[in-house]
């Protein structure tokens, strides 16, 4: 199956229509960012770790360096539409530059709750740029696509995702790339 009618395939079956008029409380669930990877055919590794959440703590249970992880911040705008912001682990996300990429004001940029979160397939500590959620806009740093191999949340804060910078965007319909990170001058801090 091709990535595009994989993900319409996740779609249909993620929409609420498919869920019931119950919002999933039938059972079903939205899926999760490894089987969003996996429906596409994306190569990655899943990595499991002891529950953590800063990229700090995952660096450390994976022994891999900050700069090699892309960490992803999540936001809702007032109209309760999921805005995920990729950066490098190492980074800082620059708000003002997010709001303009994003087409809202920076005060617009609310923190995603629990709840939210869990409507796109994801829980605190685990956020991921790839997102059941088909509405989410996800804005990547220009930079992120030529980290090579990186680690990423994979939905929830149990596990990783290890892949490459390339696919991990290529993955993402109708990513906006802008420069919305602020990366230090003299390496990692």
């Amino acid at each position: 199956m091709s990535g595009a009618a994989g993900f319409a395939r996740l779609t249909a079956i993620n929409s609420p229509t498919a869920r019931g008029s119950l919002g999933g409380v039938n059972g079903l669930s939205p899926l999760g960012p490894p089987e969003i990877l996996a429906s596409l055919g994306v190569s990655f590794r899943l990595h499991e770790h002891p529950d953590v959440t800063s990229p700090v703590e995952v660096c450390a249970a994976l022994g891999v360096p900050l700069e090699r992880t892309v960490k992803t911040l999540a936001f809702v705008t007032p109209e309760d539409r999921l805005l995920l912001a990729a950066v490098p682990g190492h980074a800082r996300l620059r708000y003002g530059a997010l709001a303009r990429a994003a087409g809202v004001r920076r005060s617009d940029l609310s923190p995603a709750d629990a709840g939210r979160l869990a409507r796109a397939g994801m829980q605190p500590g685990g956020v991921s740029p790839v997102s059941a959620d088909r509405s989410a806009m996800v804005v990547f740093d220009g930079t992120v696509s030529g980290l090579g191999r990186v680690h990423c949340g994979s939905g929830r804060p149990g596990s990783s995702i290890e892949i490459e910078a390339a696919q991990l965007t290529a993955a993402v319909p109708g990513i906006t790339t802008a420069p919305i990170a602020a990366l230090p001058a003299d390496g990692p801090p």
